[in-house]
């Protein structure tokens, strides 16, 4: 019985280089472009021309009025009902940008020991007969050409095992284990060895067991902890019965820091024969560590070593969850700019008496842009800082309830995320200033209206 090679499924649409993943990667440009036109903004309205306004009725305003400005926590005061609408959505839509990167970098966080840690320590290559240079055509009957097979995988053996930093050297079959993350799966190797082997391979992992017993006979397993408890196992279930039926039974519990789990050999229902390496961090290059010792390795072969794994982490994983998260907030972020714009422009129209009030009694178009900026830059930070305390909340929630429940690692903090959120935040008040502006420029005072 055979399986697939090791490999690594996630269940999102591959997209490398969208236009999505350019813009929002991007966020930083957007936010120095947003700033920009801010200050052009505060400048342009510092040249506005006043000759047009009502001199006279200015005077009703004293200069202590005058120098302490248009208060901008008045408005949110007197009209909690509209700045709180505006407030949940803006806490809601934080939220959520927040939520959606800290589940889908949970599997990142999972996956990261199995595939960038493991391989550190274990390493697994299945080479052609071409490579090992035995060839079928060679011999004159099979039996003869396995014996002369089996004598060149055991003379590899003990000359790799000679290499400083590589503790161990065997041809054995392996199995594949499975590890679910939140949006897609990982297949892992594990080693079959002989009941004597096993201890030693914990040794080599610093894996410690911690409930059962040790395998004795074929087809009993040490189980990793972490993936016991991500596929609903316990102990006397059969280890990974959907590819391999009731072959390999858990019989004891290991904590291992590489998640690695390792069995006896039952008849030969395997995922196939390797060399597996026993290496240290010197030795993560398979390729360069074979060809140095006489092989060449060819198409045929399949090398699973750290190169290989870092290649599915960045390309087949990373990437992929890293498009899905940045293409869900730029729409977020797209369909929260129309939304409060529309409700800015609306809540604008329903104070242009107001605005033009202030002008009647002397506060220049630059003193109510301020005001009008204050509003905005009030209500998006507290809309920030609850959006913030009920992503911790809701973060709790997850982790007692999903996250840790099925063996799965969680992080809570990303600040490269919340300047992204942040800087989303920041191109929609960008975007505002269009219909503030307008907004400013159709002020008039009230002798002009009653003209």
């Amino acid at each position: 019985m055979c399986i697939t090679k090791p490999y690594v499924k996630i269940t999102s649409k591959v997209a490398e280089k969208t236009v999505t993943t350019v813009i929002y990667e991007n966020y930083h440009i957007m936010t120095a472009v947003t700033v920009f036109l801010c200050l052009k903004m505060i400048y342009y309205h510092r040249r506005v021309p006043e000759g047009t306004e009502n001199n006279k009725v200015k005077k009703k305003v004293t200069v202590q009025d005058m120098k302490s400005g248009l208060s901008a926590s008045k408005f949110i005061k007197n009209n909690k009902k509209t700045c709180g609408v505006l407030l949940v959505a803006l806490s809601l839509t934080f939220m959520a940008m927040y939520i959606v990167n800290y589940l889908l970098m949970t599997t990142v966080e999972s996956f990261t020991p199995l595939m960038l840690e493991m391989p550190k320590k274990i390493s697994y290559a299945s080479l052609t007969d071409e490579t090992l240079g035995v060839l079928r055509s060679d011999y004159e009957d099979r039996k003869a050409y396995n014996d002369a097979l089996t004598k060149r995988r055991e003379e590899l053996c003990e000359k790799l095992k000679e290499i400083d930093g590589i503790e161990d050297v065997k041809y054995i079959q392996i199995i594949n284990q499975i590890y679910s993350g939140i949006i897609g799966q990982v297949g892992t190797e594990c080693p079959l060895l002989s009941a004597d082997e096993i201890q030693a391979f914990l040794n080599h992992f610093d894996a410690k067991l911690i409930d059962g017993r040790m395998p004795e006979n074929p087809g009993e397993m040490l189980c990793d902890s972490i993936i016991l408890k991500n596929n609903k196992y316990k102990i006397g279930d059969y280890f990974n019965s959907g590819a391999y039926g009731e072959t390999f039974k858990i019989v004891g519990v290991i904590k291992n820091p590489c998640m690695t789990s390792v069995g006896i050999p039952n008849g030969y229902t395997n995922s196939g024969w390797y060399f597996t390496f026993y290496n240290d961090e010197k030795h993560i290059d398979l390729k360069k560590l074979l060809e140095d010792n006489g092989l060449k390795i060819r198409n045929g072969d399949d090398l699973i070593d750290s190169i290989q794994y870092r290649g599915f982490y960045d390309n087949e994983m990373v990437s992929i969850i890293k498009s899905s998260i940045n293409g869900i907030v730029l729409v977020v972020m797209i369909f929260l700019g129309v939304s409060v714009i529309v409700a800015y422009v609306s809540f604008m129209r329903n104070r242009v008496n107001e605005y033009c009030l202030y002008a009647s009694i002397g506060y220049s178009k630059k003193n109510i842009y301020g005001m009008i900026m204050r509003e905005i830059i009030i209500i998006f930070a507290i809309g920030i800082v609850i959006g913030a305390v009920l992503s911790v909340g809701l973060m709790a929630l997850f982790d007692q309830g999903a996250i840790e429940p099925k063996g799965l690692v969680s992080k809570w903090f990303y600040p490269g995320h919340i300047l992204k959120i942040c800087a989303a935040l920041t191109c929609i008040i960008g975007m505002l200033q269009i219909p503030i502006l307008i907004t400013i420029r159709n002020i008039k005072t009230i002798d002009l209206l009653e003209d």
